[in-house]
């Protein structure tokens, strides 16, 4: 969405609540103008040590403050919304830099931001690592009393889905079992089915899937996301066997993508 409104290649998402706030805010409206009760603060980059390498470490606090009033001034009284925490980037390809203490401080401060200035949970995203998670998850706790839900990419390995440090979907769930709610997102529809599948034969827990909209394929100078909406809610009925409390969307899924599949749940 935010490439769509203009995003450059380097240019830092998060860096637009401060710069282009009413954009920021429009896309919130879209969603939830065609239905959906929660959205999520464009935060996934903006702990410390990410944003350090675009040397906007100093504006922390700003910019995670800044993202929750956007979302919360698009929101109507019976919406919620969700605080983004993304990885810190030191677990990228199989590289683990920086200290334990270091990485928990970078979730604590951010979430510690987030959930001062109002959301009503705390959504850890797109972990490619347990490590991480449990880290970041240690960090969400002792930010009470928001609840937290912590979210895996797994990737096909030895004939399963597993994380990148190798967790399969039964494992993540016995590992971060103290979190309200726990699940994927950015992965391929068939992927989520089956993770969901494993993960609530695994536990009782709520869960939550935000697939993509397919695996995006690069055409020119754009990424091109190959399931459509109505592709993308022939998987409700998969996906609903597991039960998950919230569903949603990750890269690629515009607001039409969520209606489609709405409408599919009904």
């Amino acid at each position: 969405m935010l490439v769509d409104k203009g995003l450059g290649p380097d240019e830092p998402p998060e860096l637009w609540n401060l710069t282009r706030p009413r954009v920021i805010q429009g896309i919130h409206r879209a969603y939830l103008a065609i239905g959906c009760d929660l959205v999520t603060t464009n935060t996934f980059g903006a702990n410390r040590l990410r944003l350090k390498e675009r040397r906007l470490h100093a504006e922390v606090a700003t910019i995670n403050r800044t993202a929750v009033h956007l979302a919360r001034r698009a929101c109507s009284p019976r919406h919620f919304v969700a605080g983004g925490v993304g990885p810190t980037g030191r677990f990228d390809r199989g590289r683990h830099s920086g200290s334990p203490a270091e990485i928990r401080s970078a979730f604590q401060e951010q979430i510690a931001h987030l959930s001062e200035a109002g959301i009503d949970l705390i959504l850890v995203e797109t972990m490619t690592h347990l490590a991480e998670a449990r880290m970041a998850l240690e960090a969400a706790q002792a930010c009470p009393p928001v609840p937290a839900a912590v979210s895996l990419v797994f990737f096909a390995q030895r004939g399963d889905f597993r994380t990148l440090d190798g967790a399969s979907p039964a494992e993540a769930v016995r590992e971060l079992s103290t979190a309200q709610e726990e699940g994927c997102n950015c992965v391929d529809v068939e992927v989520a089915v089956e993770v969901l599948r494993q993960m609530r034969e695994a536990t009782g827990l709520p869960l939550i899937a935000q697939p993509n909209a397919g695996l995006p394929e690069r055409r020119g100078k754009r990424w091109i996301y190959p399931f459509g909406p109505e592709a993308l809610a022939r998987s409700m009925p998969s996906m609903l066997a597991s039960r998950p409390a919230i569903l949603g969307g990750c890269c690629g899924t515009t607001p039409a993508h969520l209606q489609a599949c709405m409408q599919a749940a009904r």
